[in-house]
Formats: C-alpha cells, structure tokens, sequence
C-alpha cells in the first residue's frame, strides 16, 4: 500500500505577488516537494505587478487534496487576503490544511489584523512570515529542508 504523496499548495488570487510566489513553487519544485499553484477563481489573474500566473489546479480542484497539505503559502498583503474572507471555499481549505497541521506561510502582514481572519490555527507555531522578496530564496531554501520528507516525517 503507498501513501499519498503530500502537497505544498501556493494559493494565487488577484493582486497576489507574482515575484514571490514563482520562487516560492520555484525553489520548492527543485527540492523534490509537490507544489500545486492554486488559483482562486477559475481564469488566469494578474498579479501586483500585472504579471498572470497559470494555475495547476483551480481552488474547487485543490479542495479534495486539502487533507494532504503540509505547507500552503500565501504570496498577499493583508488587503488580498481580506479580499478572500467572504469565500467560504478559502475557509474550508484552510480547515482542512489546519486539521492535517500544515505550515501556513505568508508575508509581512500585521499578526493582529491576521487573527481577525480566524483563518489559522489558534498556535501561532505553524504560521511563519516569509522575509521581503531579497532574502525570500534563502527563505524558500530553509523551508524547503524542513518540508522535505527526511525531516518531516512523511517519507
């Protein structure tokens, strides 16, 4: 019997950052993990900076696979990520993605303001701030090691 292969989900949404989001699948795709770009909505969006990214997987698709999550970033400010809080499709995923103790991985948003969005799990212990874009490689790098199945446990 195998065991499912786990996934690093990067939500896309519009508005999100492109920048961040490439080296985030970029640099984890490398490393061997399974990333899937999730778009919200069902067509391509333009980021920050007017750049389209072409999701893997639409967010209807990406909710079967949400119990096999172990990391899912979120390459958004606050104002994007306020934007998804009347999509009950966001809050299910990330239930899901909470009940399988995976990561959640976002920017430079006010911790405050993130726990109004009652989106994430009560311990602040798997939610971890990425650095700005110049240091985001190294970032990508370090969680890619830690996400990896020889120190995950999930091999």
């Amino acid at each position: 019997m195998s065991k499912r292969q786990p996934y690093v989900f990067v939500l896309w949404g519009k508005r999100f950052h492109e920048a961040e989001a490439a080296i985030f699948v970029s640099v984890l795709r490398e490393s061997g993990l399974r990333v899937k770009v999730i778009g919200l909505t069902p067509y391509q969006l333009g980021g920050v900076h007017g750049l389209a990214l072409v999701p893997d997987l639409t967010l209807d698709q990406a909710l079967s696979l949400a119990r096999q999550a172990i990391c899912v970033v979120i390459p958004a400010t606050l104002p994007g990520l306020k934007r998804l809080q009347n999509d009950p499709r966001v809050r299910d995923f990330f239930r899901q993605a909470d009940h399988q103790r995976a990561r959640f991985v976002v920017g430079a948003v006010d911790q405050t303001e993130l726990a109004k969005l009652a989106w994430f799990p009560s311990s602040n212990e798997r939610v971890i701030f990425y650095p700005p874009c110049e240091d985001l490689v190294a970032f990508a790098q370090e969680l890619a090691g830690l996400l990896t199945p020889a120190h995950s446990g999930f091999g």
